[in-house]
């Protein structure tokens, strides 16, 4: 076992001088290569510096001019922008000691509570710490306003747009309440209609209606009770005896329209309505005259296919 150790240690011995010998070549190596890179940056900085120097000599006096400008510009810029960064107020609010909404004097200079920085631990801080800490918190309150203001405006556009759609929604059922009501009235128009038909105390508007309905291709016929075809102006010229019973039939044309739709027998009411006003114009003047031809005949062309159309069913 003696014989063993001695021998581990005599080879240690053997060993260690060409480690450290290594570790030595190593350090050697970088120190060589930092002094390449040193000198490899410094030739450049030197080729650059030469480039520099004969450009200046080789330039214009324009050219001098505008190098020595953009340099100033770059200059000012940088001098505006590290202001900025170390004013208290920030740039966008656009306030200054003369100008502001608080008639402050002192608005842009920071406001030391010794106090309150003694009792956080602060008092140790210098003017100008005091002050950066002072602009990043009014900078975050901005911050934070501006997404306030985002988010408050997001909610008002979408209340607007449910509002919108609640109206679009209201006026439609506004709508088919308003053809509900209309459908309502020309049902009670009718029934009224029949039941002065019953009773015998019709009146013109009541026979000529029944006359369009049973004409209407989109009526079904089932829906019209059977009654005797009369030549409809005949028919309208007994039933109306005065002025005032014509003026009467066309009011009465007029709200039946409104109910059934003004398209509806549009040719038949107007010839009707063009018969009346015919007639008030005979009673106004007392005179007798003819109605035109055309018109009486479109009435009388009316007349026939309706009592094709009765025979037929």
């Amino acid at each position: 076992m003696g014989k063993e150790k001695k021998m581990k240690k005599e080879r240690k011995r053997r060993r260690s001088p060409s480690s450290s010998s290594s570790s030595e070549s190593a350090d050697e190596q970088t120190r060589r290569m930092n002094k390449t890179l040193a000198e490899q940056r410094l030739l450049k900085k030197m080729e650059k510096r030469r480039q520099k120097e004969e450009m200046k000599a080789n330039e214009t006096p324009e050219e001098k001019k505008a190098r020595r400008m953009a340099k100033k510009m770059k200059k000012d810029a940088s001098r505006r922008t590290a202001d900025v960064e170390d004013s208290l107020i920030p740039a966008e609010l656009n306030y200054t000691n003369l100008n502001n909404p608080f008639n402050d004097t002192k608005l842009t200079q920071t406001f030391v509570w010794g106090k309150k920085l003694e009792k956080e631990g602060k008092s140790g801080l210098s003017q100008e710490q005091v002050t950066k800490e002072a602009s990043q918190r009014i900078r975050k309150n901005l911050t934070e306003a501006a997404e306030y203001k985002r988010i408050r405006d997001s909610r008002a556009a979408v209340k607007e747009d449910m509002e919108m759609m609640k109206r679009d929604a209201d006026l439609r059922a506004g709508q088919m309440t308003d053809s509900k009501e209309r459908e309502f009235q020309l049902d009670q128009v009718k029934e009224r209609t029949r039941i002065r038909i019953e009773q015998g105390r019709a009146k013109a508007i009541d026979l000529l209606s029944r006359y369009a309905r049973f004409s209407d291709e989109n009526t079904d016929s089932s829906s019209v009770p059977d009654f005797e075809l009369e030549n409809p102006i005949e028919y309208m010229k007994s039933t109306c005896k005065s002025m005032d019973d014509y003026e009467d039939l066309i009011e009465d044309i007029k709200t039946y329209r409104e109910l059934d739709g003004w398209s509806k027998n549009e040719t038949w009411w107007t010839d009707i309505t063009r018969i009346a006003e015919d007639e008030i114009q005979k009673k106004l003047s007392q005179r007798r005259g003819e109605v035109h031809t055309g018109v009486q005949s479109d009435v009388q062309n009316s007349f026939k296919v309706s009592v094709l159309l009765l025979c037929k069913s």
